[in-house]
């Protein structure tokens, strides 16, 4: 049976293309490639407007955000002179610790103000005379203080926003960009009464203050409250030819200094706007004190230091021919009475300690009275003043690896291994430290012991009131009974009380205890008074409530601590000092 093949109803062209379908496929694909570019375009144009928007936003926000919060923070911690330096409808000046460290440096002079960069002609300058610690030394004087003149370009807007400090150690100023593209800036000022600044300034249908303006240096400190208004606008224009931003400028602001009133171009403008006050006001209307005490910290040995006090009017000037009344909680300030205030309305007094505790926290106060009107004010101040050693009470872990603090003396040899401080050889071994004015304290130590202390006069000690190498008290504990026994830790101890003036005499001694060996134990001994105390326990338990021993005696009132030891090895650790009570 023969097959036949079937042939395929559909032929294969194999002509290719005709001119007329290559036309229509070129003229499909131009209209695509069209549609797509439109689309990239528009694309394009739609996401340069959204960046620019967006950094128009970020510049008034800014903008309105640097200048509210200066002016809240305005005279935080300002010692000397005002916190509004200067003030306009487009500039301000304002004075505060914005580090909180207690002291005004330049960078904490802030102006904030418009200027155009590429403006070369500049506005009459205004003038700031702030007081910053110029010298670098923590404080703020009477003589720390120079007159810084500030010229801005405000011909023709878009300005940049600028943050204006002045130099340390010359009358120049360094001015750094805040915000770019400010079309307009306007800030308006009222008093505690809500009138507004400066006085009989015009204003409009709104009761705002019209600009120009310029606050006189006796309106300063009314200040009460701030409204900032600022007008941002894009950097380029809208690619869209069809869009136009028509407008006109707030009359008499500064986006009119050059002549121009009113605008119709590309470009986008928004306004942001904010309302702020003040928060740190003088709590007296007429004036304030203001002390400062150096050295401060006073660490023992010294005894005293020096405190000068301020007295400033309600412009923060200084007051003469004032005596003010100085008053403290603890130490002495002599004279009570100050001598009259100089031109600058600065006097001084002094205060001292004489360390009965090895800290204390002093109040000094200050009151005076001012004139105003020919009527008499009072004002008052008050600071803390510390007398302390180290961080206000003594101690040391050993963990720093070296003990270059302490002063060693003795036959054997000290060392620091481990965060431990250990003898390492037989023989007496006596370190000491703290300050010789030390009077009234508790002192403790960590000993651990390495062996027996036998019964040729081997002991452990904790010094108090150390006079010299002949004469201190010391807490100290010694080998009672099975001393020559061949188990260490069968071994009974004592602790004593002991009053040493080249010889030792005991003054009283505790029950016998056992001192396990290798085991950290606690020797606590506090001189209050002629009152002495001891206590011992294993390091690490409870303290015990009650002390071990307690004689009175009057040899010595004061001096420094230290550690004894007379055996093979012996470790200490975890010294604390603090004041006795």
């Amino acid at each position: 049976m023969n097959q036949s093949s079937k042939k395929s109803k559909w032929g294969m062209n194999e002509r290719g293309f005709t001119m007329a379908e290559l036309l229509i496929g070129s003229a499909i694909s131009l209209i695509m490639l069209g549609l797509v570019a439109g689309i990239i375009s528009s694309q394009k144009n739609t996401f340069s407007r959204q960046s620019q928007l967006g950094q128009m936003q970020a510049n008034g926000r800014a903008s309105v955000d640097f200048i509210t919060r200066s002016v809240q923070n305005a005279g935080y911690n300002v010692t000397r002179g005002k916190r509004f330096l200067a003030a306009s409808d487009h500039y301000i000046t304002m004075v505060f610790d914005d580090d909180n460290d207690g002291t005004i440096q330049n960078d904490e002079v802030m102006t904030y103000a418009v200027s155009n960069p590429d403006n070369s002609t500049l506005s009459p300058p205004f003038s700031i005379n702030p007081y910053f610690d110029d010298d670098g030394d923590g404080e703020v004087d009477s003589t720390e203080t120079r007159p810084y003149s500030i010229s801005l370009g405000l011909e023709n807007p878009p300005f940049h926003f600028y943050r204006i400090t002045p130099d340390q150690g010359t009358s120049d100023v360094t001015k750094s960009k805040v915000a770019r593209n400010i079309d307009n800036l306007i800030i308006r000022y009222w008093d505690k009464n809500g009138d507004p600044l400066p006085i009989d300034v015009a204003t409009d249908a709104d009761e705002n203050p019209v600009p120009p303006y310029t606050l006189l240096a006796s309106e300063l400190n009314e200040i009460r409250k701030v409204t900032i208004e600022v007008v941002t606008r894009s950097k380029d224009e809208d690619p869209n030819e069809n869009y136009v931003n028509s407008g006109t400028y707030y009359t008499g602001s500064v986006a009119t200094a050059g002549g121009t009133t009113a605008y119709s171009d590309r470009y986008h403008r928004e306004t942001y706007t904010a309302v702020t006050s003040p928060r740190n006001l003088v709590t007296a209307p007429w004036g304030k004190i203001n002390l400062v005490a150096n050295p401060t910290p006073v660490n023992c040995p010294d005894t005293s230091t020096t405190i000068t006090a301020s007295v400033l009017d309600s412009e923060g000037t200084g007051i003469d021919g004032l005596n003010v009344n100085f008053n403290t909680s603890d130490g002495t300030v002599s004279p009570t009475i100050s001598s009259p205030t100089s031109s600058a309305g600065e006097t001084t007094t002094t205060l001292t300690y004489d360390w009965s505790s090895p800290s204390v926290t002093a109040t000094l106060s200050a009151n005076t009275l001012i004139d105003v009107d020919g009527e008499e004010y009072p004002v008052f101040s008050a600071i803390p003043v510390s007398f302390e050693s180290g961080t206000g009470i003594f101690q040391d872990n050993f963990e720093s690896g070296n003990s270059d603090d302490w002063t060693e003396g003795g036959t054997a040899n000290w060392n620091v291994a481990a965060g431990q401080y250990k003898t390492a050889s037989n023989g007496f071994a006596f370190s000491r430290n703290g300050c010789a004015a030390w009077q009234d304290y508790v002192a403790q130590v960590d000993i651990k012991r390495n062996g027996s202390l036998g019964s040729s006069g081997e002991y452990v000690s904790l010094v108090l009131r150390y006079q010299n190498d002949n004469q201190y008290y010391m807490a100290k504990i010694s080998c009672s009974s099975n001393c020559s026994g061949g188990n260490p830790n069968d071994d009974l101890y004592v602790l004593e009380l002991v009053s040493y003036d080249s010889g030792e005499t005991t003054l009283i001694s505790s029950s016998t205890f056992t001192f396990t060996n290798n085991t950290y134990y606690t020797l606590m001994a506090s001189a209050n008074g002629d009152e002495l105390k001891a206590k011992f326990w294993v390091a690490g338990t409870a303290e015990p409530a009650a002390w071990d021993i307690t004689i009175t005696n009057t040899d010595y009132s004061q001096g420094e601590i230290a550690l004894t030891t007379i055996t093979s090895t012996t470790t200490f650790d975890e010294v604390v000092v603090t004041p006795a009570s």
